[in-house]
């Protein structure tokens, strides 16, 4: 067809998937619909069998008399064998940003850095060449993440620390994300009232293993999302009743026990840990879980009557409710595992570990919510 500015406005998007409209005037040149109505031009390059795909931009952004002109000056480059080689593709280089950046990070970084990658970036971009990665085509997808826009300035935040890495080996000449600005996070303050927390540990009871246990466990110790998906049953003493976090693995880079009470210990108990986690990434041996978003729908879907919450809702809902017990700050601070707990100087002099204190908190929290369970 030939394409034109008013046929392109009436495109309408298909039921499902994507589908491509090409132009008579340019051979390669097209457009493709979406399903949720996004229109981007492209250009199919290279002998049959061997076909790549050029992206050039989103309808919109460009005009069609734009993507055209485009279209011929990436035609006349191949023809004049002036267009450069393919560098590597995005999975490509995330294979070597584990091999060569992630010993220098700390274990927890390391997590982090799996998660938001393999959740929001390898699945659209693995097989994608890096320099044919624009910025549209990572908006696509951090754009839907606009209802957790803690979750969206993460994602951007950390594609851009990876593509910046990618421009200093020299994979690619710039950062698709280069000059990108992170969407400001409003400080959130929601905590679940009692009635709220008694549904999401039953819905997450209900759920099961994995993620309705990461829930549970962080509801009963007030752990980082992250810490908990990461648990190592060597980091884990049934005896002791503890958990010890190694160096590292926290925010403040110390060592950093808790204390448990029976319904956290009652868990772990009750979980077979595989490849050195208690919650190992589903196919993945060697990192921990990482499916919270997916996992987080199906959650919701059991709490039809609970607004919507963060996992990290349920920390501070945590921290709300030990104060509530009138527990010291400095402990409640200490369970959290904080770096404020103690002062710089107190860091040095004050070697107490207060783990008797933060058990006595940590067993008033657990019958606390025994009684709400039972009064439910």
């Amino acid at each position: 067809m030939n394409l034109t500015e008013i046929g392109l406005r009436a495109l309408k998007p298909p039921e499902k998937g994507q589908k491509d409209y090409f132009d008579d005037t340019i051979p390669g040149f097209g457009i493709r619909v979406s399903q949720g109505g996004t229109t981007s031009f492209f250009l199919f390059v290279g002998r049959k069998g061997a076909r790549q795909r050029l992206a050039i931009g989103r309808y919109g952004i460009i005009t069609l008399a734009q993507a055209r002109t485009k279209a011929r000056e990436l035609l006349a480059e191949r023809t004049l064998h002036k267009h450069k080689p393919k560098t590597i593709t995005f999975g490509e280089a995330y294979d070597a940003f584990k091999e060569l950046k992630f010993p220098e990070l700390k274990d927890r970084t390391q997590s982090d850095y799996s998660r938001i990658l393999d959740t929001h970036y390898v699945p659209k971009l693995k097989h994608e060449r890096l320099e044919d990665i624009t910025p549209d085509a990572i908006y696509r997808f951090t754009d839907k993440l606009v209802k957790t826009p803690s979750e969206r300035s993460h994602a951007l935040a950390v594609g851009r620390t990876f593509f910046k890495w990618c421009v200093r080996r020299r994979y690619i000449s710039h950062s698709p994300l280069e000059g990108v600005e992170l969407p400001k996070i409003a400080s959130r303050k929601r905590v679940l009232n009692d009635e709220e927390l008694v549904k999401v540990y039953r819905a997450a009871e209900q759920h099961g293993y994995p993620y309705g246990n990461i829930v549970q466990l962080i509801i009963l110790t007030g752990q980082r999302p992250g810490e908990v998906a990461g648990l190592r049953p060597a980091w884990y003493s049934h005896n002791q009743q503890t958990i010890t976090f190694p160096p590292g693995v926290l925010k403040h880079s110390r060592e950093h026990t808790i204390p448990l009470g029976p319904r956290a210990i009652a868990l772990l108990d009750g979980i077979t840990a595989k490849h050195g986690y208690f919650f190992p990434a589903r196919g993945k041996t060697d990192r921990p879980f990482s499916g919270f978003s997916k996992s987080k729908r199906a959650l919701m879907r059991l709490l039809p009557d609970v607004d919507p919450f963060t996992d990290h809702d349920l920390r501070r809902t945590f921290s709300t409710n030990i104060a509530r017990l009138r527990v010291q700050p400095h402990v409640k601070e200490m369970l959290l595992g904080h770096a404020s707990a103690k002062g710089q100087v107190e860091a040095v002099y004050d070697l107490h570990d207060y783990l008797d204190d933060m058990r006595e908190a940590v067993l008033r929290l657990d019958q606390r919510i025994g009684s709400l369970l039972a009064a439910a």
